[in-house]
C-alpha cells in the first residue's frame, strides 16, 4: 500500500535513536513485541527496525521473538478463545506441518516474521509456538524442545535479565507474562496438538498451549507508572522481564483471576 501523501516517512536514525531513548544499550538481551504499522511508514520496512534494533544492542546481545503458527495447532477452542473446538472444523486437513520456514501467525507482525529470514537467526523446532532469536545467546535459548512447556526459551533467557519492549502494543500481547502461572492454579494453558512433518511422512504430537492473555494489561496497574517514549508513531516501553514476571505472580498469590481477561465468553479463563 502506498504511503499517503501527507504521511511523515520515519528515517532509519529515528528508530536508532527511539531505541536507545527507551533505555536498550549494547549488551542487552531483549524480548520484542512490536507493531510495523503502529511505528509508521519506515525506509526499510520491518527489515531496518531490527537492523537499527541489532545495531543498538550489538553483537552481545540477543533478540527473541514469538513466531507461533495457530495453522499447524488443533486447538479446544478458536475466535480468541470464545468459540468451542478448533478453527478447522474437525477437518485437519485444513492444518499444515510445522517447518522452519512457516510463515507466523499475522498478529505477530510483520517484524517477527522478518526476523524469521534474518542472517543468523534460529528458530525453535515447537511445532505450535516457536521462537526466533538472533544474537549471542540466540542458540542457547531456542535449541530445546519441550512439546509440554512453550515457554521454555522464555525461561533461557530470563537468565540473561532481558528486557520486554513493547512497540505499539501493549501488555496483552507479553507472552513472558504466562511465566506467572507456571506452578498457580490459575495457570491457563490448554491441551492441544500439533501437526509435524518428518522422513516417516505427518504426525500428530500432544503439546500444552498458552492461554489467553487479554487480561495481561491488568497488570500495568501494579507497576510503577513509567514514562512512554516513542519509536517513529508509536508508542513504546521497556520492563525488565525479571520484575514483570515476579508482579505477576504477586498479584496472583493474592487473587488467582486477578490476570483473567472479563469476556465472559471466554473459554480459557472462565476455568479458572
Amino acid at each position: 500500500m502506498l504511503p499517503l501523501l501527507n504521511e511523515r516517512k520515519i528515517p532509519p536514525d529515528e528508530l536508532t535513536q527511539g531505541f536507545l531513548q527507551v533505555g536498550l544499550k549494547e549488551g542487552d538481551s531483549v524480548m520484542m513485541h512490536a507493531s510495523l504499522e503502529k511505528i509508521g511508514t519506515v525506509d526499510g520496512g520491518a527489515a531496518m527496525v531490527i537492523h537499527r534494533l541489532l545495531r543498538v544492542i550489538g553483537d552481545n546481545g540477543t533478540l527473541l521473538m514469538p513466531t507461533f503458527t495457530s495453522i499447524s495447532r488443533h486447538g479446544q477452542s478458536h475466535d480468541n478463545f470464545t468459540a468451542p473446538n478448533c478453527w478447522c472444523e474437525g477437518k485437519e486437513e485444513r492444518h499444515v506441518p510445522f517447518i522452519p520456514e512457516l510463515q507466523p501467525d499475522k498478529q505477530l507482525g510483520a517484524i517477527a516474521h522478518r526476523l524469521c529470514s534474518w542472517p543468523r537467526s534460529r528458530r525453535s523446532k515447537h511445532p505450535g509456538y516457536s521462537f526466533v532469536a538472533v544474537g549471542k545467546h540466540a542458540d542457547e535459548v531456542v535449541s530445546e524442545l519441550k512439546l509440554d512447556d512453550p515457554l521454555v526459551p522464555i525461561k533461557k533467557l530470563l537468565k540473561y535479565n532481558p528486557n520486554i519492549v513493547l512497540v505499539g502494543v501493549d501488555l496483552t500481547v507479553a507472552t513472558a507474562i504466562h511465566l506467572a502461572r507456571v506452578g498457580k492454579s490459575s495457570m491457563a494453558s490448554t491441551d492441544e496438538r500439533a501437526l509435524t512433518i518428518s522422513s516417516k511422512g505427518l504426525n500428530w504430537v500432544n503439546i500444552r498451549g498458552l492461554g489467553c492473555s487479554s487480561g495481561f494489561q491488568k497488570l500495568a496497574s501494579h507497576l510503577t507508572k513509567r514514562e512512554s517514549k516513542m519509536i517513529g508513531t508509536a508508542n513504546a516501553e521497556v520492563y525488565s522481564m525479571k520484575e514483570l514476571v515476579e508482579a505477576g505472580r504477586s498479584i496472583l498469590k493474592k487473587d488467582h483471576a486477578a490476570l483473567s481477561c472479563d469476556n465472559q465468553s471466554c473459554l480459557s479463563c472462565a476455568v479458572h
